[in-house]
């Protein structure tokens, strides 16, 4: 893989350049020098994954993490305001979120307004827009030369020349089981494949109110309680996001190198830590969710060969999410979880049905309690 010129043909590349093809370039063109945690503010603006929902204005990019992985998560209003415009959002729509709004040339631009909010529908725009992107990267200066276009080449990064200090750092924001592939100079290719796993999402709600400074602390705590409970248990954290007003962590288990016949057990137990960790340890949370589930997953590569990443994709890792969602305060599992854990009946109270948005027929769903004391009967 390497980096691809105008005609389509793909260069060969510097190693640091296949590893900086799994970072952004927010990271990549990071000071280096910055103490861990930070926050760093910008201005800029969100897509959704589908272009449903677009949201703009200032942000903050969080750096968190130890001496072994970090992780980058994007804050702010804009995060929080393009979640509620995708919710807005059906099949073939654009929405934009009010803030968004708000920064658009409104004369050039026919919408429908939205019963009951501030975010609007685009139905179509009247004439070709003006703006300059070349003349706006010129006045912001320096710190977005990367982004300008540059001859027979889709993204710069792809033709960085090696720098071992930068190439340790990015390394940080990469799994192992991916590190292991670009060491050994093979296919990422090879990672693509059906395989059973076990999927863990945890999701951590913020009481309201802290700054940009406050919720960086809070993540990056987190990342670092969250990181070693998953380690030792054999599993590996895949990404971190904002997610509902809240910080989700999506985390692995059974990955190439890391496969064991105890998975399940091991992900419930490493869920039931970090459950117990958060609740005790980061008092500016209001709620800890953890979903659990086991099945067939696609793991590998997606993305462009200059910008990808690793990922999961399956009826099991929506279903982990929608658990985690709808099944606040408890860690949640689905009955192959339960059933490929091997561990006592005394371990899982079975939860009460909910209808789950994108899922049906779930079969029965179980808190794991680690004991025999129930935790979800409040919620009943």
């Amino acid at each position: 893989m390497g980096w691809i010129k105008g005609d389509g043909e793909i260069e060969d590349s510097y190693k640091i350049s296949k590893i900086a093809a799994h970072v952004p370039d927010l990271v990549v063109y990071s000071t280096l020098t910055n103490d861990i945690p930070y926050a760093e503010n910008f201005h800029g603006v969100l897509l959704f994954a589908d272009v449903s929902g677009i949201s703009a204005g200032k942000l903050s990019k969080v750096i968190v993490g130890d001496e072994i992985s970090q992780y980058f998560v994007v804050i702010g209003r804009a995060v929080d305001e393009v979640r509620l415009a995708e919710g807005l959002a059906v099949a073939s729509t654009i929405i934009l979120s009010p803030n968004a709004w708000e920064l658009c040339e409104r004369d050039n631009i026919a919408i429908d307004p939205i019963e009951n909010e501030r975010a609007v529908k685009v139905r179509y725009i009247k004439r070709e827009p003006s703006f300059s992107v070349e003349k706006y990267q010129d006045s912001i200066g320096t710190s977005v030369e990367h982004e300008k276009v540059a001859r027979d080449c889709v993204r710069r990064a792809s033709r960085l020349m090696p720098n071992a200090e930068l190439e340790k750092t990015l390394r940080m924001y990469i799994m192992k089981t991916v590190l292991q592939k670009i060491d050994d100079d093979q296919p990422l290719e090879y990672l693509s494949e059906m395989r059973p796993a076990t999927i863990v999402f945890v999701n951590m709600q913020f009481k309201g109110g802290e700054s940009d400074q406050e919720q960086c602390m809070t993540i990056h705590q987190a990342a670092i309680g969250i990181g070693q409970q998953i380690v030792k248990h054999h599993g590996r954290v895949n990404k971190v996001f904002m997610f509902d007003k809240g910080c989700t962590f999506l985390c692995l288990f059974g990955l190439p190198g890391d496969k064991r016949e105890d998975e399940s057990a091991h992900a419930l137990q490493a869920a039931y830590g970090v459950h117990d960790l958060c609740q005790k340890e980061i008092r500016s949370l209001k709620t800890v969710s953890v979903g659990v589930t086991t099945g067939p997953v696609f793991c590998g590569v997606v993305g462009h060969p200059v910008r990808h990443e690793y990922t999961v994709i399956g009826r099991k890792v929506n279903l982990a999410a929608r658990l985690m969602m709808h099944y606040p305060g408890v860690v949640s599992c689905d009955s192959e979880t339960c059933y490929y854990s091997k561990l006592p009946p005394f371990y899982f109270n079975e939860l009460p049905k909910k209808a789950m948005k994108g899922v049906k027929n779930p079969g029965v769903l179980y808190q794991f309690m680690a004991n025999k004391q129930p935790m979800y009967d409040h919620l009943m």
